[in-house]
C-alpha cells in the first residue's frame, strides 16, 4: 500500500539559470514567459544566448587564423 500523502509531480527547471530550481509544471501559469515564445524576452536566455554567440564568433575566428597544415 502507498502512502496516500505522496505525490508524483512533474518538475521543469531552466538550464541556463545557475542555480538549478525545480518549479511543479502545475504551477508555471500561461503568462509565464519561460513557457511559449515569451522566452525570448527572459533576461537569463538573452544573457546566454549573447555569451554562446560571442564563444561561436571566437572560435570562428580563430579557425580561420589558425595556420594550415602543409601536404605531402
Amino acid at each position: 500500500m502507498s502512502c496516500p500523502y505522496l505525490t508524483e509531480v512533474t518538475m521543469v527547471f531552466c538550464r541556463a539559470y545557475p542555480v538549478k530550481k525545480l518549479v511543479p509544471s502545475d504551477q508555471l501559469s500561461t503568462e509565464s514567459r519561460c513557457d511559449g515564445e515569451a522566452f525570448r524576452s527572459c533576461s537569463v536566455f538573452d544573457e546566454v544566448s549573447g555569451r554562446l554567440g560571442r564563444v561561436v564568433r571566437e572560435m570562428e575566428v580563430e579557425s580561420h587564423a589558425a595556420p594550415k597544415g602543409r601536404g605531402p
